[in-house]
């Protein structure tokens, strides 16, 4: 029970610093999770990042659900997915009530905030990828530098959006690409060489690759939208016929178990329809919210900025609440708070959707809830849907290329989220302190040195770590 709770305790305060995207706190996990408490293994997280970044839904509740079903049964995984997801979510919805007599106080406070919380966040990100580069290194030298080479690819091919707002550059960056189409493009040449790199595999790959890369990139030098689909469903093809041919040189057969794919499937559904049930009896229109947010949460691939995009074709289109409500208050509130943006937007549309329909503020927040439960009910029942095909699957060659090289192409991915934070601290310091961002760079990486420093010396704990980062960002910016 002890362990339990500790657990549970550990994922809440992961939510609670939850900034940078979900990717960005997958070394926050597994530090926690994995070297902390000792509760699961490296390569178990590994398999868990694999399946979340190819499903729709919320990455890092995704995880934790995984994590916690392993080591505590259902309760571990309904609860965990509830304490990551929750604390961003309940804020989110506190803060509207809030802003409405504070105005802009409130974010400010947060955003001065979020300086030292991002310092933090790039200790643990450097350190994540710093610990990729020793493991390759331990294996072979040769791994080592392939590791190193496909972390540059991956940056380079990811970075251009923040670099260019860093820099100041006027301009599309040639590529920019999404977590998802990195993926994409990875799963693809893993699946259909088999680690087979002949003549035809190499041609085939370089040629698709090209096509979809400058198809798919910002400053789309490939515009023909039939072209584009054209490469991407025969990308598709082709990777499941490596992973079909991979199977019957294998002999491959379905070992899962499929009553527990189904006790599982039915748990979140249950969950989903208990809240979905306070809703309508609330209000009979909120099956038309839960319907469309479950439908969002299954078509949230690409990240927390691309979500907030499907939210408004949903949501705001077709006048379930309006642009105002939507991006001058939901926006906003989501994007300075921790935690998985599809988690707060479900949730903050939730309320102004059953606030707008009754008047009353009670139905806005059982709307909200029904919303919240939505998207991690949507997130962790597709997930484990797909994690349980994955178990199957791994003793196919192009799954273990996946779980081999799935931690570099992460770290590279990590590295140009050290930018966006840095980028986003740029911006508040701007602002706030009404100076250069450029003079929050070394305040970072001061910090980050001396976060490191102070952890490895005296073993402190996180938690007073971030407390120290917050006061002194907000302290020196007060002082500017």
């Amino acid at each position: 029970m002890k362990e339990y709770v500790r657990f549970l305790g550990s994922i809440a305060r992961i939510g609670c610093i939850g900034f940078g995207g979900g990717s960005a706190l997958i070394p926050v996990i597994e530090e926690e999770i994995v070297r902390k408490q000792k509760l699961d293994t490296k390569e178990n997280i590994d398999k868990d990042v694999v399946v979340a970044s190819i499903t729709p839904g919320a990455l890092p509740v995704e995880i934790v659900a995984s994590i916690g079903r392993r080591c505590f049964g259902t309760r571990g995984m309904i609860m965990a997915a509830v304490m990551m997801a929750l604390p961003g979510a309940f804020v989110t919805i506190l803060m509207m009530t809030l802003l409405s007599v504070m105005q802009s106080d409130l974010l400010s406070v947060i955003e001065i905030g979020s300086v030292g919380v991002s310092a933090f966040i790039i200790y643990l990100l450097v350190k994540y990828v710093a610990d990729v580069v020793k493991t390759c290194r331990k294996e072979s030298k040769i791994r080592e530098k392939k590791a190193i080479l496909l972390m540059v690819v991956v940056f380079i091919l990811v970075c251009g959006k923040n670099v260019y707002k860093i820099f100041g550059i006027e301009g599309t960056p040639l590529f920019a690409l999404s977590t998802v189409e990195i993926l994409a493009l990875a799963f693809f040449c893993m699946f259909y060489s088999r680690s087979n790199y002949n003549v035809r595999n190499v041609t085939v790959m370089l040629v698709l690759g090209a096509i979809f890369l400058l198809g798919n990139g910002k400053a789309q030098m490939i515009s023909n939208a039939y072209v584009i689909q054209a490469v991407q469903i025969l990308m598709f093809l082709l990777a499941v016929w490596g992973v079909y041919q991979n199977g019957k040189e294998k002999k491959w057969k379905f070992s899962g178990e499929k009553k527990q794919i189904f006790r599982e499937a039915a748990i979140w559904l249950i969950l989903l329809g208990v809240f979905s049930v306070l809703a309508v009896l609330a209000e009979r229109g909120a099956i038309v919210f839960i319907g469309k947010g479950c439908l969002s949460a299954l078509m949230s691939f690409g990240g927390g900025d691309a979500y907030l995009t499907i939210a408004d074709g949903l949501f705001v289109e077709s006048g379930m609440i309006t642009e105002h409500q939507y991006y001058s208050q939901i926006v906003p509130v989501v994007n300075v708070l921790p935690g998985s943006i599809l988690c707060k937007t479900l949730a903050g549309v939730g309320y102004y959707i059953g606030f707008n329909t009754t008047g009353s503020a009670l139905t806005g927040i059982i709307f909200a809830a029904a919303g919240f439960v939505s998207s991690i009910a949507v997130s962790c029942g597709f997930f484990m849907l797909i994690y349980r095909l994955y178990d199957s699957l791994q003793m196919l060659w192009a799954f273990q290329m996946v779980s081999r090289w799935i931690r570099p192409i992460i770290a590279g991915m990590l590295m140009n989220i050290v930018l966006s934070l840095a980028s986003q601290c740029m911006s508040v310091v701007n602002v706030y302190g009404g100076i250069s961002g450029w003079f929050v760079l070394p305040i970072l990486l001061a910090l980050a040195l001396l976060n490191a420093w102070v952890i490895k010396k005296w073993n402190v704990s996180q938690v007073w770590v971030l407390v120290f980062n917050i006061l002194l960002a907000g302290g020196l910016l007060y002082l500017l």
